[in-house]
């Protein structure tokens, strides 16, 4: 048996890779700024101003929100064990969320929009081209521009979902394989935006959450931002053994583009809730090191230099926008939340697309539930 910590870059090995769809555009030169609002671990390619091509956005389809069948789902979460009030059903959830922001309209401190909601998606590939790669990092992004605040939701890649209409992949998968059937080398998914819109609409099909915007980032250019700004200085409260593969010291020190990746990807001897905390922890160092004045004059020039490294369907004028509310923002207005063990359970389940079982996780109610509390009734006034 495959523990999920251990999964193949590729779930399915294609025999012959498929020629690339022929793109309208989905490139996009994403503003730095709005990486760093997204907080995203992938985030970090600066490109404030430029568009290379037209945008395809992320799919807005009426889907019926499918929880998980019976047999799937997570047996039985305590009322004591799950920190959240009782589940509400999605349609509820969605219902809630709509009262609050009309009851309470205010005017946003950047632009015209009052929130947006953005998938970030960090993927395992080295190739050109985006032609591949499993979604090794999954962020729900809220950025607020009335209170203003950032909230940062993680979901964990071995989320054990269920497969939209227009997705053809064999069911249950894991969240992180949705990008991967839905990417250009695999052409399995039928809507718009390839893998990120095939993550999009699996992560609605099942959670009731339509995100607004997507931003892709591969690890060759994660390296390359994170060396392009002198490195991230981190502050680690122990030791980190990951040997032979990498070993980290107690306490700070500043890592290089390569060695970031590798600490965000530490998993032999760890598990994924680890694995998780490690990013976070990447997220809010690069965050600080994003705001100092000097990264912030670089990203004229850093610009030009990553145009094109990215994928995503965002506007020039929302990354304006995103500039203008970062300067506004200071730590105590950036949330990050992943999911404990009282909502999510570890377990094992028969995953078809790689003909054996592997360690995932079961949600139910509770963890939908949680997710609307994170992003939006939390800090609700």
């Amino acid at each position: 048996m495959q523990d999920a910590s251990d999964q193949p870059d590729n779930p399915i090995e294609p025999t012959a890779a498929p020629a690339p769809r022929k793109k309208t555009g989905w490139w996009i030169a994403a503003g730095g700024l709005l990486l760093a609002l997204c907080l995203g671990l992938y985030f970090g390619l600066y490109q404030p101003f430029a568009q290379k091509a037209l945008n395809t956005p992320l799919p807005k389809v009426v889907l019926t929100p499918a929880p998980l069948p019976a047999a799937l789902a997570t047996p039985d979460l305590s009322a004591e064990a799950t920190p959240v009030k009782a589940p509400l059903s999605i349609p509820q959830l969605q219902e809630t969320r709509v009262t609050l922001q009309a009851d309470n309209p205010r005017t946003p401190v950047c632009g015209n929009q009052d929130e947006l909601l953005i998938l970030l998606v960090g993927i395992d590939y080295l190739g050109q081209g985006y032609l591949y790669g499993l979604a090794d990092v999954i962020r729900l992004v809220r950025v607020d521009f009335i209170r203003p605040a950032v909230e940062v939701v993680t979901l964990p890649r071995s989320l054990l979902v269920q497969v939209p209409p227009r997705l053809d992949a064999p069911a249950p998968i894991l969240l992180n394989q949705a990008y991967f059937f839905g990417s250009p080398g695999m052409q399995r998914y039928a809507g718009e935006a390839d893998g990120a819109g095939a993550l999009a609409e699996t992560i609605q099909y099942n959670f009731g959450l339509a995100p607004d915007h997507y931003l892709v980032v591969d690890f060759s250019a994660f390296i390359d931002f994170i060396d392009a700004i002198g490195g991230v200085t981190i502050d680690l409260p122990s030791a980190i053994d990951d040997s032979p593969r990498a070993f980290f010291p107690a306490g700070p020190q500043t890592l290089s583009g390569k060695q970031a990746l590798n600490l965000a990807r530490i998993r032999r001897k760890y598990s994924e809730s680890v694995r998780i905390d490690h990013q976070t922890l990447l997220l809010r160092a690069l965050l600080r090191t994003l705001q100092q004045p000097a990264t912030l004059a670089q990203l004229p020039g850093l610009s030009e230099r990553f145009l094109g490294a990215v994928l995503s369907d965002v506007s020039p004028r929302q990354i304006q926008d995103g500039l203008c509310l970062l300067r506004q923002l200071d730590s105590g207005q950036v949330d990050f939340h992943s999911p404990g063990a009282a909502l999510i359970q570890l377990g094992w389940a028969y995953v078809p697309s790689v003909s054996q079982p592997m360690n995932i996780y079961r949600w139910d109610a509770a963890f939908v539930y949680w997710l609307y509390d994170k992003l939006w009734f939390e800090d609700s006034p």
